[in-house]
C-alpha cells in the first residue's frame, strides 16, 4: 500500500457563463485561471494561425533580419553556435537548415558535452573566424557569454543571441538579442523556448526574403515541437498550438532522421497513431540526448540533418544503441545516489552530492529522479580533479536560478532555469557552497515542508464520470509543464475484478463499481503498481487518485481511470 500523503487543490467557485460544458470541466478551467468562454475556447481549441503572435513583435527582430540580410546580400558566412541538448540541436537544425535554404553560407557547431559544457566558447569562436564567419548566431544560448561575445567581437565577429535563459544584470554587448526573458522586451510572451526562438526567426526572415513559402514552414514544427516539449517550458500560450500542431506533424513527418529513429526504436508513432507529449519526453527526447550524454551532441545534429536514407539508419541505430547504454549507466548510477541520500539527506531539504565517478552525460536524469523521489531541489556533481560541474533539478516551489544567485560567489559560472540549472565549482568551495545552498533552500522552504505527496485537482463522485467529460478532459492536451494531466480523487469505490497483466505481471487491471447495485464496470490501468496494489482485494472500498482517459481497443471506446495512486477506504 502507499503511504504517500494526498492534497487536494483549492476549488475554485464560479462558472464561465455562456458555454457548454461539463461542470467538472469547468471546475478545472477556472483552477487554471480561464474565466472566460473566450478564453476557454483558445485553451480548447489552439490555432495555429490565431494563436502565434507576431515575430516582429520581439524588439530587435528587424535588426536582426537586417542583419542577415545583408549577410545574404554581402555573401558572408554566417557560424551557428547551438547548445548540446535537444533544444539547442533542434534549435541549430532548423537554423542551419533555413539560412542554406535562404542561400545563405553557414557553419553550425555543437558543443562536446564533456569538455565544452554550456555556453559559447573560445575555441568554437577560432574555428567560425578560421572557416571565415563575420557573424555569429547563437542558439539556446549566449544570453550569460559576455566575455566570449566580447571575444568575438575583438576577432571581427558579430554576434546574434537567440536563447531564452535568464539573463544577468549586465547583458552581453551582441549585435541583437532575440530573447524574451531579456528585461523591457516587448513580445508578449516569455515562455518560448530556444528552438521556439529560433522558429521566430525564421519566420521572419521567410516573410523579407521568401514570403510565398512561409507557409510550408508548418513542416518545421515536429522539430519545434520536440524542442519545446523536451526543454519542458510551460505548454500555454503559443507553446500550446506549436506543441499541439508539432505533434500532428511528428506523425507525418518528411525528415527521414525522425522517420529512421521512429523505425529503428519502434516508436509508437505514425499517420494511424499521432504522438502526444509523454512520447516525446520518454522516447524522443532521451534519444536525441543519448548522443552528448555517450558521445557527442553532433551525432544526433547529423541524424536530423541527413538526407540518405541508408546514413540515416546507421545514424538511428548508432543513437538507439547509446540510449540503451545511457539507461544501464543511469539506473546504477542512480541508485549509488539514492544510498547516499538516504544516509545523509533525508531529513534535509536539498540534495548535493559529488563524486568522480559520476558520468557528466547523466548527472542531470539522476538529479532529476532525485528531485522526483524525495520532492527536493537536487544537484549531482561530477567531481574533477580541481573543479566540478554540476546539474541541478527543482521542484515546483523552489526557483534554482535564484538560489544559486545567492552562492554565486563560490562558483565558477552557473545558469539555467528555475527548475533546471548547471553549475561549475572549485572543489575547495564545495563545503562552504553546500552550507550556503542549504541556507538559500531554508529561505525559499521556510513555510513549506519536503514530502513526497499526490495533489488532486478536483474530487469528484465517479457516478458524474461520462465520455462528455472525457472527451472534453482529452482537449487539455498537449499535457507538460503548467498544463498537467488533470488528477482526480475517488472515493468509496468497490473492487469488482482484480488481475495482473503485463509479461512481468507487474502491472494491475481493476474492475470498479460505485456500488454493489451498479451495472457500469469501471476499468482502472495502474502500471508497474502490483506491489502497491498487493494487499487490494475484491470486494474492499477502495479510494482512487487517477487520470481519466479514454481507452480504444480493437475499435471499442470505453473510460480507463489510469491508476497514480491507491488506498482502502477510510485509510
Amino acid at each position: 500500500m502507499s503511504f504517500m500523503r494526498w492534497d487536494i487543490k483549492k476549488e475554485e467557485k464560479g462558472q464561465i457563463d455562456d458555454i457548454d460544458l461539463h461542470p467538472i470541466t469547468q471546475k478545472l478551467l477556472l483552477q487554471r485561471g480561464i474565466e472566460s468562454a473566450q478564453s476557454a475556447d483558445r485553451f480548447l481549441h489552439p490555432n495555429f494561425d490565431r494563436d502565434l503572435h507576431d515575430e516582429f513583435l520581439f524588439r530587435d527582430m528587424r535588426k536582426v533580419v537586417d542583419r542577415i540580410a545583408r549577410a545574404k546580400e554581402d555573401n558572408e558566412i554566417i557560424g551557428v553556435f547551438g547548445d548540446h541538448d535537444v533544444d539547442g540541436i533542434s534549435g541549430t537544425t532548423i537554423l542551419s537548415e533555413a539560412l542554406s535554404d535562404l542561400g545563405i553560407t553557414n557553419v553550425p557547431y555543437i558543443p562536446d558535452k564533456h569538455t565544452e559544457g554550456h555556453g559559447i566558447n573560445k575555441k568554437a569562436i577560432d574555428e567560425f573566424v578560421a572557416a571565415g564567419a563575420t557573424l555569429m548566431i547563437s542558439v539556446d544560448c549566449g544570453s550569460t557569454n559576455v566575455d566570449e561575445i566580447l571575444y568575438a567581437k575583438k576577432k571581427g565577429m558579430e554576434t546574434i543571441i537567440i536563447d531564452h535563459h535568464n539573463t544577468p544584470e549586465v547583458l552581453p554587448d551582441a549585435y541583437a538579442i532575440i530573447n524574451p526573458k531579456v528585461p523591457d522586451e516587448t513580445y508578449p510572451f516569455d515562455g518560448l523556448c530556444g528552438t521556439g526562438a529560433a522558429y521566430k526567426v525564421i519566420i521572419a526572415l521567410y516573410r523579407e526574403i521568401q514570403p510565398e513559402n512561409v507557409a510550408q514552414l508548418k513542416w518545421l514544427l515536429d522539430i519545434v515541437s520536440i524542442g519545446t516539449i523536451a526543454d519542458c517550458v510551460p505548454l500555454t500560450d503559443e507553446n500550446r498550438a506549436i506543441a499541439k500542431y508539432g505533434l500532428l506533424v511528428l506523425s507525418k513527418t518528411r525528415r527521414i532522421g525522425y522517420q529512421e529513429m521512429i523505425d529503428v526504436g519502434r516508436l509508437p508513432i505514425s499517420d494511424e497513431q499521432m504522438p502526444d507529449a509523454q512520447t516525446i519526453a520518454f522516447h524522443i527526447a532521451p534519444r536525441i540526448n543519448a548522443a552528448g550524454r555517450m558521445a557527442h551532441a553532433k551525432d544526433a545534429f547529423d541524424l536530423l540533418i541527413e538526407k540518405d536514407r541508408e546514413k540515416a539508419h546507421e545514424r538511428a541505430e548508432d543513437i538507439e544503441q547509446k540510449n540503451i547504454e545511457r539507461r544501464k549507466i543511469t539506473e546504477k548510477f542512480t541508485k549509488a545516489a539514492t544510498k547516499i541520500v538516504e544516509e545523509k539527506y533525508r531529513d534535509k531539504k536539498y540534495i548535493v552530492i559529488a563524486d568522480p565517478e559520476y558520468p557528466v552525460g547523466i548527472i542531470g536524469i539522476i538529479a532529476g529522479r532525485l528531485a522526483s523521489e524525495y520532492a527536493r531541489p537536487a544537484g549531482i556533481f561530477n567531481k574533477g580533479k580541481k573543479e566540478s560541474r554540476g546539474s541541478f533539478r527543482s521542484i515546483p516551489n523552489v526557483n534554482l536560478v535564484g538560489a544559486l544567485d545567492g552562492c554565486a560567489k563560490y562558483l565558477v559560472k552557473y545558469g539555467g532555469h528555475h527548475q533546471a540549472a548547471g553549475a561549475t565549482i572549485l572543489n575547495e568551495n564545495m563545503a562552504v557552497f553546500e552550507k550556503c545552498f542549504e541556507q538559500e533552500i531554508e529561505k525559499q522552504l521556510a513555510d513549506h515542508t519536503v514530502e513526497q505527496k499526490h495533489v488532486a485537482d478536483l474530487e469528484i463522485d465517479p457516478r458524474t464520470v461520462d465520455f462528455t467529460l472525457v472527451q472534453e478532459l482529452m482537449k487539455f492536451s498537449p499535457f507538460g509543464q503548467d498544463n498537467a494531466e488533470p488528477i482526480f480523487l475517488l472515493r468509496n469505490l468497490i473492487v469488482a475484478e482484480k488481475r495482473l497483466v503485463g509479461k512481468t505481471r507487474k502491472h494491475v487491471k481493476l474492475g470498479l463499481r460505485t456500488d454493489d447495485t451498479s451495472p457500469q464496470l469501471f476499468e482502472a490501468i495502474g502500471f508497474s503498481m502490483s506491489e502497491v496494489c498487493a494487499e487490494i482485494e475484491t470486494g474492499q472500498n477502495i479510494d482512487l487518485l487517477c487520470n481519466i482517459q479514454l481507452n480504444e481497443w480493437n475499435g471499442n471506446q470505453s473510460i480507463q481511470f489510469s491508476m497514480i495512486d491507491i488506498r482502502k477506504s477510510n485509510q
